[in-house]
């Protein structure tokens, strides 16, 4: 029978739960004030308040990001309920996430509504080694199939990240540390009553640790980052909106060498530029707004040893799509739109595009106040695939004292990527055959909200067809004909005093093949992270986090369960001036994200942020 809990997982869930429960008893239960309710953009791609959202949405705020003092936006991930993170050891090592054990190339990530999957990468995912918080203002993490606004690659789930527009501020922050680390960046950020304009300059750098976990020698890292956005009203229905984002990236990465071909230390790196543009128009009349956004993004990637090219990647696409959201009345919306692609390669040898469009159209309906219900539906066409229709329901209950109930039930679809389709280097033979990935998934969750508490748990099935895999032995990629997902995910926020907080998480996540019932690669079974935050004072924020980690399935080994401990202090001298400070991995803690890739020990890290 299949355990649900760990020794480890309980206890780390179980030390803020028991003593946090005995203040929910005492605490205040306050009416909830739907003014005040969150709002989110990812499940329904329009603004709407998190008690409307039959979805499950995690938000991860600019707040939490300072809070936390992450660096990159992979680092929020790891902390979040139902994702997985695999990287390729250390700062620069490529880095996948996985939503409720889908691959990576099953999640779909929008920056600004960018569409930022890169179609020369294996599955057409992307990496999330480069992708600083520098100008992040908020991540959304939308799990499970959500094919019907998004379309392919959204089987899993999507993360939709926004930057920052709304605020007229000029910040800077400046931090060094273990391992030759520099890290510093600046945005600069105007507003006025019709217009803004941002701009974001960051780099880092790094000696780092030897990727391989036999190697000795250290492969650095650097990255260099820079991202514009501008917007201005034209008249009072019409605004316009600019994008642009570059990156450029050197990583020392670990090889195989001969004559033994064993992976271990040598003289490979990694380098790659990325550019994204887009330009949006929306109009916003009575009852009826809309956007056209144009967009174009694209990697040149670049793998050399000793100056000598061992690899070479290069993709792009462009995309045109038009969302609009019409009210008929005060209780239903129609939310329809469409969308056209091409995207382009340049790998193992071969030069390929691809077209592909879509319509959709949804609607969303509020029978009564406390309920809202959504269903539609939505056709894929591709030129190199038949097309393929596909559907979602969803509904939210706000039922009395605070408690919300959420379902919802979609479908996904995802056509083999070029890059798998053409794929052909170190032994592997391209596979023509390959079949588009089909998924079914159904969640249901309920949250509890007390005052400043609040506790949800949500319960999650998808089952995919014709999942696409790679055979590490050598055969390339090829369909596993029926993969299963299934599992719980749990997160909770307490106020235990008035300078004490604690956040929660848990993920129970299991994921199979179901033809072999092998478990599949790099997502852990058990996950939690537990974070107790302290303000003695109010200048002076301390915090600590313990993430537990659960065995994984890997090639050519599995990787084992881990415990991480994180330390973090900032102390703000006035509201322009403020120094941090974190110990990460403080217990110096050996684990892998992948097999045979090590990560950091115990590091240290100090910094001063200025906001003008």
């Amino acid at each position: 029978m299949t355990k649900f809990y760990s020794p480890t997982t309980i206890s780390i869930f179980s030390l803020v739960v028991s003593g946090s429960f005995s203040n929910i008893a005492n605490a205040q239960i306050s009416a909830f004030d739907p003014q005040s309710d969150e709002i989110v953009v990812s499940a329904t791609r329009t603004p709407k308040s998190l008690s409307e959202v039959g979805s499950t949405v995690t938000v991860i705020s600019a707040k939490d990001i300072i809070d936390s003092q992450y660096s990159f936006v992979s680092e929020a991930l790891r902390d979040t309920a139902g994702v997985a993170i695999a990287r390729n050891g250390g700062p620069g090592g490529a880095t996948a996430a996985r939503i409720r054990g889908a691959a990576s190339g099953q999640t779909l990530v929008m920056i600004d509504g960018i569409i930022v999957n890169d179609p020369s990468a294996p599955q057409g995912g992307f990496n999330f080694a480069n992708l600083d918080v520098a100008d992040i203002e908020r991540i959304e993490v939308l799990h499970g199939p959500q094919s019907l606004l998004y379309g392919a690659d959204a089987i899993g789930g999507v993360i939709v990240i926004t930057t920052k527009k709304d605020r007229s501020a000029t910040t800077a922050y400046l931090e060094g540390g273990s391992r030759g680390t520099i890290r510093g960046g600046a945005t600069a950020l105007l507003r006025d009553e019709r217009a803004y304009g941002r701009v974001t300059i960051s780099g880092s750098r790094t000696d780092g640790v030897s990727r391989a976990s036999v190697g000795t020698e250290q492969d650095g890292y650097r990255n260099l980052f820079g991202s514009f956005s501008g917007g201005i009203a034209l008249n009072d229905q019409w605004h316009a909106e600019l994008i642009a984002r570059y990156n450029d990236s050197h990583s020392e990465i670990d090889g195989f060498a001969p004559p033994t071909f064993s992976f271990g230390d040598t003289d490979d790196t990694e380098d790659a530029e990325n550019y994204a543009i887009a330009g949006k128009l929306s109009q916003d009349f009575n009852g009826f707004n809309g956007m056209l956004t144009v967009s174009y993004n694209a990697i040149d990637r670049k793998n050399l040893n000793n100056g000598l090219e061992t690899f070479s990647a290069n993709g792009d696409r462009l995309s045109a799509d038009y969302l609009g959201a019409l009210s008929l009345r005060e209780n239903i919306q129609i939310i329809a739109g469409g969308e056209i692609e091409r995207t382009s390669v340049e790998v193992s040898g071969v030069d390929e595009s691809a077209n592909a469009g879509a319509v959709f159209a949804m609607l969303e309906v509020k029978p009564i106040n406390a309920l809202t219900v959504s269903a539609g539906v939505r056709r894929d066409e591709f030129s190199n695939f038949d097309g393929a229709p596909t559907a979602r329901v969803a509904a939210v209950w706000a039922a009395p004292n605070d408690m919300f109930i959420r379902a919802s039930w979609g479908q996904g679809f995802r056509a083999p990527s070029l890059f798998e389709l053409n794929y052909n280097q170190f032994g592997t033979i391209p596979n023509p055959d390959l079949r588009p990935e089909k998924a079914n998934g159904f969640d249901i969750g309920l949250e509890k909200r007390v005052g400043d508490h609040s506790l949800s748990a949500t319960f999650f099935h998808t089952r995919v067809t014709d999942q696409i895999d790679f055979d590490f032995a050598g055969s390339g990629y090829f369909n596993i004909d029926r993969a299963r997902s299934r599992g719980v995910e749990i997160a909770a926020n307490f106020a235990l005093h008035e300078t004490l907080s604690a956040r929660l998480s848990y993920s129970f996540t299991d994921a199979i093949d179901l033809g072999t019932d092998a478990r599949l690669l790099r997502q852990p079974k058990h996950k939690s992270v537990a974070v107790l935050t302290y303000r003695p004072i109010e200048q002076l924020n301390l915090s600590t986090s313990i993430t537990y980690n659960g065995s994984e399935a890997d090639f050519p080994v599995g990787n084992d369960d881990f415990i991480r401990l994180d330390l973090r202090a900032a102390y703000a001298f006035t509201d322009q001036l403020e120094i941090y400070g974190r110990v990460e991995n403080a217990t110096d803690t050996k684990y892998e994200d992948v097999s045979g890739y090590s990560e950091p020990g115990v590091s240290v890290f100090g910094g001063i942020r200025v906001r003008l």
